[in-house]
């Protein structure tokens, strides 16, 4: 496949999809310690991202806002050592996370990490912060939806690409 001018532009980047915890506007930087609810995990595109944020914008729009409760706490990551809280309802944030795999192959994307945890494989949570913990039970609205931006370099420096209000 040959790459366009425009997707050339995409080829140093790799994005996500998030609820961040933190209401950053479109343009905003931030470090990875930002606490947020992961949708879609690191992805890149092989076109002109054009495309996929009208994608973005088009289908995220349509969805309703809703409040997700913190849940039990478990151990993540390969050696179990991440301390993260589960959020519910589990259905609403699947149906966030097909929503966004149902354009993947669509508009030229590929995953940016080695094993993606997608599919049945994907459980909403937030992980644990040194000096902030969410409590169980705790409630939090779900309100947008956020377009991470990174640059592959790994300069560990996150921008909002883009972000969409959900509709009451």
């Amino acid at each position: 496949m040959e790459l366009t001018e425009n997707a050339l532009k995409t080829k140093p980047y790799r994005y996500f999809i998030a609820y961040l915890l933190d209401d950053l506007p479109i343009g905003a930087k931030f470090k990875p310690s930002a606490l947020h609810i992961l949708i879609l995990p690191w992805f890149a595109l092989e076109t002109d991202e054009g495309p996929f944020l009208t994608w973005f914008y088009d289908h995220f729009d349509r969805v309703p806002a809703f409040n997700a409760t913190v849940s039990e706490r478990k151990l993540f990551g390969p050696k179990k050592d991440v301390p993260v809280s589960i959020m519910e309802p589990e259905r609403k944030f699947m149906q966030l996370h097909r929503l966004a795999l149902s354009w993947f192959g669509k508009v030229g994307a590929r995953w940016a990490e080695r094993d993606p945890y997608v599919g049945n494989d994907y459980v909403p949570h937030v992980a644990q912060r040194h000096g902030f913990v969410l409590e169980q039970g705790q409630t939090l609205p779900i309100t947008s939806l956020t377009l991470v931006k990174a640059a592959r370099r790994d300069d560990q420096i996150r921008q909002v690409a883009a972000r969409v209000e959900l509709y009451d």
